[in-house]
């Protein structure tokens, strides 16, 4: 059974994927660091809103790419579901 740092790994690779890499081979782990922080995020109590924030600022200001606010919300509450499971 994958842990719920594997299942918000997938989450961001399937479904936040600013880059547009999930079908490209060997990208598996081209989101990693923001799946480990994310999940540090929710064992820290962050809360929806928050974990949004944090992956918006990330595509506008780490990746320079306009960002898709509700994309970012809709992931961060699955990832806050993946976490409370």
């Amino acid at each position: 059974m994958p842990s719920k740092l594997d299942l918000i790994r997938a989450l961001l690779l399937s479904d936040w994927d600013p880059i547009g890499v999930s079908c490209c081979e060997g990208a598996e782990d081209e989101y990693d660091r923001y799946a480990l922080q994310v999940f540090n995020m929710l064992q820290d109590g962050a809360d929806v809103a928050s974990i949004a924030s944090y992956l918006t600022g990330v595509v506008t200001d780490r990746m320079s790419l306009t960002g898709c606010p509700e994309v970012d919300r809709l992931v961060a509450a699955r990832a806050l579901m993946i976490y409370q499971s």
